[in-house]
């Protein structure tokens, strides 16, 4: 193939009239990719009847139902394209999204891979097709795109044109995870590669209730939620024990000195709270607290002021007691845990407003009692949950 070929990679599972309409966007596409591998992963459905009419532009690759990290290890094994693109087999393509893609990466030679934004939508039982916008999306400059993905995901593989070289630094794809195997990759390569990001949306997200996971592990819709969040917290158990301090920081910024490490260690704090490991995180944030005297930056004070956005349960944890106690031991800690502390209480203050906007005002009055006792000189006092923590 030639410099910069592309190859598609699709993925699918009892998909086959959704995989069709994924197969003509890519086919419509203003720059045709080089090679197109469906990867039909033990298919019980019509899925290679309806892949008939279109052997003669794509390349099928078999398997017995082993899920999609396994079906994706397989075509990159076999993938002739020095650039790849994952698409999953419920989207929709932009007519022009490789196109935009390859211009990213014309346009910055150092860049690893490319992404941009998608939007949603959903068809009614009545063919009716509703919108949404993108979701959790992050304006994130190339050098801090490591940490912005650990606090969440917001790059997804189908706005993605990742260079093969890349995959081949990051390794497989994680067959033990039955969701967020994307997750899991995407942190991999964005320790090991540069992104060149544009804000133009790339594909449509197909929104739908149908099972994920696979044969034999079956996601159904009521236990999606759950079943993402276990996934996601298995891999950022790993993550807290093998990435180093000093990734946490933007790729401009090296871990010298206390100012550097003390920034560090809040933000992987707020990365570890987030994912609801509340033990690590006040771990991170006492050290941090006692590290360095002056007063927190102003870019410190940014930082801290996301660790409640979050998607795990998050009212929940704020009012149990040792998750509030944490962050009374971190106020008490020195002057700058006070500051820390301030601006925890800050941050949550959007929590109680969302309360009162949502209906329930004794939510809202527990929240606010705990941000006043924060910011408060008086000794705190805890209003959460009594019962005992089951918190890692």
């Amino acid at each position: 193939m030639s410099a910069n070929s592309v190859t598609v990679l699709i993925p699918t599972f009892n998909r086959a009239a959704f995989l069709v309409e994924a197969l003509d966007s890519i086919l419509a596409q203003t720059r045709r990719p080089d090679e197109i591998i469906v990867i039909n992963d033990g298919s019980t459905d019509d899925t290679i009847e309806r892949l008939e009419p279109y052997k003669n532009e794509i390349g099928i690759l078999n398997q017995d139902n082993s899920g999609k990290s396994a079906a994706l290890n397989k075509a990159l094994g076999v993938a002739k394209g020095d650039l790849i693109w994952v698409f999953d087999d419920d989207d929709i393509a932009e007519p022009d999204a490789l196109e935009t893609l390859l211009g990213l990466l014309a346009s910055d030679p150092d860049a690893d891979f490319a992404y941009g934004r998608h939007d949603r939508f959903e068809v009614q039982p009545n063919g009716q097709v509703t919108w949404k916008d993108t979701g959790y999306w992050r304006k994130s400059p190339p050098e801090d795109f490591l940490f912005e993905t650990l606090l969440d995901m917001f790059a997804h593989q189908p706005g993605m044109l990742v260079r093969r070289s890349l995959y081949q630094k990051a390794g497989p794809f994680d067959e033990s995870l039955i969701r967020s195997q994307d997750y899991d990759m995407l942190l991999r390569l964005a320790q090991h590669g540069r992104p060149a990001p544009t804000e133009r949306i790339l594909f449509h997200q197909r929104q739908h209730d149908l099972p994920r996971g696979t044969a034999g592990k079956v996601v159904e819709v009521a236990e999606r939620n759950a079943v993402w969040q276990k996934n996601d917290r298995k891999i950022f158990a790993g993550t807290f024990q093998v990435l180093p301090l000093g990734k946490y920081l933007p790729t401009n910024v090296s871990l010298t000195g206390a100012g550097m490490t003390r920034r560090a260690l809040i933000r992987r704090g707020i990365v570890m709270g987030r994912k609801n490991y509340w033990k690590e995180a006040g771990e991170d944030f006492k050290s941090a607290a006692r590290i360095s005297d002056p007063p927190l930056t102003r870019e410190e004070i940014t930082d801290l002021r996301q660790m409640f956005m979050t998607k795990y349960g998050c009212d929940e944890y704020l009012l149990d007691r040792d998750v509030q106690k944490l962050f009374f031991d971190i106020k008490h800690a020195s002057p700058v845990g006070k500051q820390m502390a301030a601006a925890a209480a800050r941050a949550m203050a959007w929590r109680v407003r969302f309360a009162l906007q949502s209906g329930k005002p004794l939510l809202a009055f527990k929240l606010a009692s705990f941000v006043i006792g924060l910011i408060a000189p008086y000794p705190h006092i805890l209003v959460g949950d009594s019962s005992p923590s089951t918190r890692s």
